[in-house]
């Protein structure tokens, strides 16, 4: 019987342990439900920790209990559930996990932004809903505006938000349901008048939206009693809820760089009524509107949008300045600087206003006022980095570099991650000749903005000045890269195929370069100067004359025409085409010293002097003028001043085998056939295949008497000359030595 007894109490407490366990693990299981779906308020969380623990502890139970002592003097008993034991312990270490992972998945939830844009429409608060039917009047409207974005949902909170209760209580409610904007106010009534709150919460404002009017924000307006009982009142405020909505919409869409989505939205909203709003000054959207059109790059049809801003209110600044930067990208300058300058008028601490119109006086070349723009902008925004590089840039453009690298040393304090400033500074140094520390900043840029492919351009160009081919080369491949539809990168990188002598690769970058742009003339005028390198003299000139017919003012395709028509023995021509270069750039010392040669090769050498004198005095270090007016003072017979011109090329450009080559020659008119062969040694060797210099040597070499040298110079000259007078000369040269 006691055993009976025994067996029910154990019966009774495994029924109540079951039981326990089962309501347990059912309260844990529709509060952890409750928890993924965003629901956490004391009583869900209470009982998802009380089902959790008592679970807890019911695992902990079925896993350590033991059954009393089965041998005598044993201090442990069997487990008194083993075919559990394995389950209670694995419940110990899942139930913490799953508990914490929805505890995580629920937090994740909270932080991530939801998909759609979510409205919460509370109630309004006012005396007699069912009659006056305000909610229900905006509900309508706005669903109606929104049906054609997918992802803007609307959500109705079901109950008003009281005055007393405020935007704190507005704003919970709509962060738990993940809102991005709350509607809620209130209304009265009285016998004539209706004061009305309206309050349009933005929780999460898209960048650029701009403040709304107090209006919005719960100030109360007075309505007449009469517009309330004629519904005119509802109708008016869905219609400025559904607009300030698709307003939203429409900035957010506008941040998302979605300019389609946004002109849509923007246009929808002023489809929403014609009335003046209280909230939201009616020329706004058309503001935004024309942004996005410019945006888009439809610029006609934002300058349109301005217009009607304008229209609507004059004092606009904004309106002004941005239709000033539309025609800024219609290179309308004129009306640009006249829209700028109204809207400085209307604010006159306007500075981006400022700096759009330092801008195009930049643009237009005058540097002056532009300065004094970029100057009036920095009173304004001591920390603008931005402007101290604009003027910066003005100041470089007019030759100051010393004040234009000191804007850009302190935009680079301002900002330390600002690449153009370091950019801009790199032009700068590279204009003064501190190429290494151009390549520094162009390095830095880079570093600062990989897609930076103007700073890359930069630097090849000033690899290229350095004679560093192969990494000008890399950097005008890596711009080619970022912006495949860049022709002068093409262009940049052909010239330094051409300087490697890689006159294919050359060709065929200039060839893509006119493909992509067909009016580009520089790379005519470069393939041209490659054609000549590769001596197709035909090719070249129809490549200067497509440069001459693109740029009728090109003087560089008129002096390379002209040299063209030299080699060819046409000089009358070659004299033209150096008229017109020098014609159009009278600075271009190139132009006269070609010219003069022409001169000196007609016999000219009057006029040849002139040229070489006149192309030294524009550009003092142009060896290549020393040297040719030096081969004339040796025609004339005038040996010391021509040694001295030669000697001033050699100075300038230590390479310059020619010049070593007449410098040779004439000592050994001089009789010094010592400095003679030491000048034609280097001659030959900076350029093996120079025939005149062996025939020079070997002259040297006769006077010196050393017999078999001039024979192996004139031999030399023989193999690498088909020039019939020299051949002959040398042949002759050759029986006079053999007959000796």
């Amino acid at each position: 019987m006691d055993n009976d007894k025994q067996s029910l109490r154990e019966f009774l407490s495994g029924i109540r342990g079951v039981i326990l366990g089962a309501v347990a693990f059912a309260t844990a299981i529709v509060n952890f439900i409750k928890l993924l779906r965003g629901e956490t308020d004391l009583v869900t969380l209470v009982l998802l920790a009380a089902g959790t623990g008592v679970m807890l502890l019911g695992c902990a139970y079925v896993a350590f209990k033991r059954s009393p002592p089965r041998i005598p003097g044993s201090k442990k008993g069997p487990w008194q559930y083993p075919r559990w034991r394995s389950r209670a312990l694995a419940g110990l270490i899942l139930i913490p996990l799953l508990v914490a992972g929805g505890i995580g998945y629920h937090r994740y939830q909270q932080t991530r932004s939801p998909d759609k844009v979510i409205l919460l429409i509370a109630d309004f608060d006012g005396p007699d809903p069912q009659q006056y039917r305000v909610t229900e009047t905006v509900l309508a409207h706005l669903r109606q505006a929104l049906e054609p974005y997918d992802d803007v949902k609307i959500v109705t909170l079901g109950r008003a938000i009281t005055e007393a209760e405020g935007s704190d209580v507005a704003r919970a409610e709509g962060e738990q349901r993940k809102a991005a904007i709350v509607i809620w106010g209130w209304y009265g009534a009285t016998a004539e008048t209706v004061p009305l709150s309206i309050h349009f919460e933005l929780l999460r404002p898209p960048e650029y939206m701009p403040e709304l009017m107090p209006e919005a924000q719960g100030q109360v307006r007075i309505m007449a009693a009469a517009e309330l009982e004629s519904f005119a009142l509802q109708t008016h405020l869905s219609e400025e809820m559904a607009t300030l909505s698709l307003f939203t919409v429409g900035v957010a869409r506008f941040a998302a760089e979605d300019w389609d989505g946004a002109v849509a939205a923007f246009g929808d909203a002023l489809n929403q009524t014609t009335e003046r709003l209280p909230a939201l000054d009616r020329s706004a959207l058309y503001v935004y509107r024309g942004n996005a059109y410019a945006a888009k790059g439809n610029l006609d049809r934002a300058i349109s949008d301005y217009d009607q801003a304008v229209q609507l209110q004059p004092d606009d600044a904004d309106a002004y300045n941005n239709r000033g930067t539309t025609y800024v990208a219609k290179d309308d300058l004129d009306r640009a600087i006249n829209d700028f300058n109204q809207a400085i008028q209307l604010q006159p601490d306007f500075a981006v206003a400022y700096n759009n119109r330092g801008n195009v006086y930049a643009k237009q070349g005058d540097l002056d006022h532009a300065i004094r723009d970029y100057t009036q902008v920095i009173q304004f925004q001591p920390d603008l980095a931005a402007a101290y590089t604009n003027r910066g840039i003005a100041y470089s453009n007019q030759g100051d570099l010393d004040h234009a690298i000191n804007d850009y040393d302190q935009a680079i304090q301002l900002q330390p991650d600002f690449a153009p400033a370091y950019a801009n500074r790199g032009n700068a140094y590279a204009q003064q000749g501190g190429l290494d520390r151009a390549i520094r900043d162009y390095t830095q840029a880079i570093q600062l903005q990989p897609d930076f492919a103007l700073a890359y351009s930069n630097r090849g160009l000033t690899y290229a000045k350095q004679g560093d081919l192969d990494r000008a080369i890399a950097d005008y491949t890596q711009v080619i890269q970022l912006q495949p539809d860049d022709a002068m990168s093409y262009n940049s990188r052909g010239n330094a195929y051409c300087d490697q002598g890689d006159l294919d690769h050359a060709i065929s970058d200039y060839d893509r370069a006119i493909q992509l742009q067909p009016d580009l003339a520089e790379a005519y005028t470069n393939r041209g100067l490659a054609y000549t390198a590769k001596d197709d003299l035909d090719r070249a000139i129809s490549d200067f004359n497509q440069a001459i017919q693109l740029q009728p003012d090109f003087a560089g395709a008129y002096n390379n025409r002209g040299n063209i028509y030299a080699r060819q023995g046409d000089l009358d021509h070659a004299i033209s085409d150096y008229n017109q270069a020098i014609r159009l750039q009278p600075d271009l010392a190139m132009a006269y010293n070609n010219r003069g040669v022409a001169y000196a090769d007609q016999g000219d050498l009057d006029r040849a002097f002139k040229d070489y004198d006149q192309a030294i005095q524009l550009q003092p270090d142009l060896a290549e003028a020393y040297n040719n007016r030096g081969a004339v003072y040796a025609d004339q017979g005038d040996l010391d001043r021509a040694i001295a011109d030669f000697n001033q090329a050699i100075q300038l450009q230590p390479d310059h085998a020619e010049a070593y080559r007449n410098r040779g020659s004439t000592y050994i008119f001089k009789g010094d056939t010592d400095h003679a062969i030491s000048d034609l040694d280097q001659a030959i060797q900076l350029q093996p295949n120079d025939a005149l210099a062996y025939i020079a040597r070997g002259l040297a070499y006769i006077q010196k008497g050393e017999k078999e040298k001039a024979s192996a110079d004139l031999k030399r000259f023989l193999a690498l000359s088909d020039d019939p007078y020299g051949r002959q000369l040398a042949e002759e040269l050759l029986k006079t030595l053999e007959e000796k």
